[in-house]
């Protein structure tokens, strides 16, 4: 369970700080962020069987990763 509260903090701090303009979602900060933090959400809703919302974090995990690996031309 203490995983999923780091996932959600992680994802939180990610969003509020690209909200705020501080960081941008293209950042390598804000993916590892989202990725590391949805990836621990999508974990716990797996673990408990919260399938819709395990597809969801997995598939948001699998985008931020990919944006790291491949990112996005300007």
């Amino acid at each position: 369970m203490f995983g999923a509260y780091v996932g959600m903090a992680m994802v939180l701090m990610a969003f509020s700080s690209e909200s705020r303009g501080l960081i941008s979602s293209r950042s390598k900060s804000y993916l590892i962020l989202m990725a590391l933090g949805e990836g621990l959400l999508t974990t716990r809703a797996y673990v408990t069987g919260e399938w819709p919302f395990a597809v969801l974090g997995g598939i948001w995990a699998v985008f931020a990763i990919y944006s790291i690996i491949k990112p996005p031309l300007d």
